[in-house]
């Protein structure tokens, strides 16, 4: 039986806010927990040990934090602690696994990760992706991301304060940074990986490995699933380009038909667009400080980070601050969230119909008011960090790994 569980502080800070939202769940409902200092690692981990109890501990993280062989964790010659102690390792990946192929790949000893680890992927193509390329590892199923609320929202009393900026709480990066990479190798290469990319573009329901992988089979006939993950891998800044000029063509569309954004995260100053007066850059802050943003504004933007079958932290936030979501559609969320359930959907291969959109909603609090009212209490039941805990805490505690989330 799991009394206690253990996570990680003093790494990615939003990471650390999952995990905080997390283990107030946790402690209520009887369990404690330790945090382990990933920046004062050795002074942690006497406390780790002492706070260990064979039997009875589980080890939850994300993005593989406390899984990168840190001191006071693991040992060259003695392995993982996780592993003297034959402690569950349950890692939610926020992101794409071909992400992490340096982390999952296994050589001749074996996975270079504790014997009992369980996989959690935040997209049902995560999880198919998993596992094709990764069957080694034991899945432990789908768990998207959720959201949290500073507080209660009170759309009607605070309408006439909140802004009139629609908000944006994402870094930018100017899709000139990846050139280097596409032309890294000779322009063959070049050639093909913007072909993938220039898919992308002109389908983007589709997710990049389904892109990438046929253009690889077009090109290099079939090759073994060992070593197309490789070739993904090597692909990821694809990922990273397709995100960010979607991101900014989103952004640009908006400011062009005059309607003023507002930004949190790195990179914007560099977006090239028109009307550059109505974009109010903040730097990059943390979850907190998004989430207050959030309680000041009527309309919060979401570009889904090619997540086709999940869904984003943002959209959760957003709705439950009180915030309209403006986001392009997946899967899940469709079928979580009917448009007007506290967000719009819309098309980034209709992006002309986006400012036509947000104008009506700029205008119209009564209409704002009735969707955020007609999805926050499914929202608040069903995808808030505590519902999240809820869930793998029964996992975790009474089934084991018996099924999966």
């Amino acid at each position: 039986m799991i009394k206690r569980i253990v996570m990680c502080t003093n790494g990615v800070e939003t990471l650390d806010y999952f995990s905080g939202q997390m283990a107030d769940t946790f402690t209520a409902e009887g369990v404690k927990v330790f945090f382990h200092d990933l920046k004062n690692p050795a002074d942690s981990a006497d406390k780790l040990k002492a706070f260990i109890r064979s039997g009875e501990t589980a080890f939850l993280t994300f993005n593989f934090e406390g899984l990168e062989k840190e001191e006071g964790i693991y040992h060259p010659l003695e392995g993982y602690l996780w592993d003297y102690f034959d402690i569950p390792c349950y890692n939610i990946v926020a992101d794409h696994p071909y992400y992490y192929h340096d982390k999952l790949i296994s050589d001749e000893r074996g996975a270079d990760l504790p014997r009992r680890y369980y996989h959690i992927s935040v997209d049902r193509n995560h999880e198919s992706y998993m596992k094709r390329f990764y069957p080694e590892y034991q899945s432990a199923g789908f768990l998207p991301l959720a959201g949290a609320a500073l507080c209660e929202p009170t759309v009607l009393q605070t309408d006439n304060m909140r802004s009139d900026q629609v908000l944006f709480t994402a870094n930018y990066t100017a899709p000139a940074f990846f050139e280097p990479y596409i032309h890294r190798i000779d322009e063959e290469y070049a050639t093909f990986y913007r072909g993938i990319i220039d898919d992308l573009i002109a389908n983007p329901a589709q997710t990049v490995e389904e892109a990438a992988l046929r253009h690889c089979e077009r090109e290099l006939g079939e090759l073994p699933d060992a070593q197309l993950r490789t070739v993904m891998h090597h692909m990821l800044f694809i990922d990273l380009y397709i995100r960010n000029y979607w991101r900014g063509e989103v952004v640009k569309t908006l400011l062009a038909a005059g309607i003023p954004v507002e930004t949190a995260g790195r990179g914007w100053e560099r977006l090239e667009c028109k009307n550059r007066r109505l974009l109010d850059v903040h730097p990059q802050t943390d979850t907190r400080t998004c989430l207050m943003m959030q309680r000041r504004a009527k309309v919060s933007l979401n570009v889904m980070p090619w997540f086709k079958d999940g869904a984003h932290d943002r959209v959760f936030h957003a709705i439950l601050n009180g915030a309209v979501s403006v986001t392009d559609a997946s899967r899940y969320l469709r079928e979580e969230l009917k448009d007007g359930m506290g967000l719009c959907y819309y098309s980034l291969k209709r992006l002309d119909e986006l400012p036509g959109l947000v104008e009506g909603l700029l205008a119209d609090a009564c209409r704002r008011r009735d969707m955020v009212e007609s999805g926050i209490a499914y929202v608040r039941e069903h995808h808030t960090w505590e519902s999240r805990a809820r869930r793998l805490l029964r996992f975790i505690r009474e089934d084991n790994g018996r099924y999966v989330l």
